[in-house]
């Protein structure tokens, strides 16, 4: 068995240098919605967490109109470092990180 689509996924994360990250990230939701669209079969909870955060990097403004999304909250340590990263090199504006919270709040609440 092969390793799980989201420790795929971070691992690649992990590696890329901080100004590939967001488009990298957006190019994994492309491929996810594409393998959906086709009937691939995929861990669909780690396939919508990866999308739902792909989503928020796209634009973390329009998260703040979503209703709170759900990830898993294993989740949900990975993606707030990587928000603190894009935020500490200037790829995302200090903001992102309340917009962060925010936006996956639900997730955030259910762990506590």
């Amino acid at each position: 068995m092969g390793i799980p689509l989201y420790e795929r996924f971070a691992a690649m994360v992990e590696r890329l240098p901080t100004k590939a990250v967001v488009s990298a990230v957006e190019l994994e939701r492309q491929m996810l919605e594409d393998d959906l669209e086709r009937k691939r079969t995929l861990p669909i909870l780690e396939a919508r967490s990866i999308m739902a955060f792909a989503s928020f990097l796209e634009d973390p403004n329009d998260a703040l109109r979503w209703p709170s999304v759900h990830v898993p909250i294993e989740h949900m340590a990975f993606y707030r470092a990587t928000v603190k990263r894009l935020v500490e090199a200037g790829e995302m504006p200090y903001e992102t990180a309340a917009y962060f919270d925010r936006a996956f709040a639900a997730s955030i609440s259910k762990a506590a």
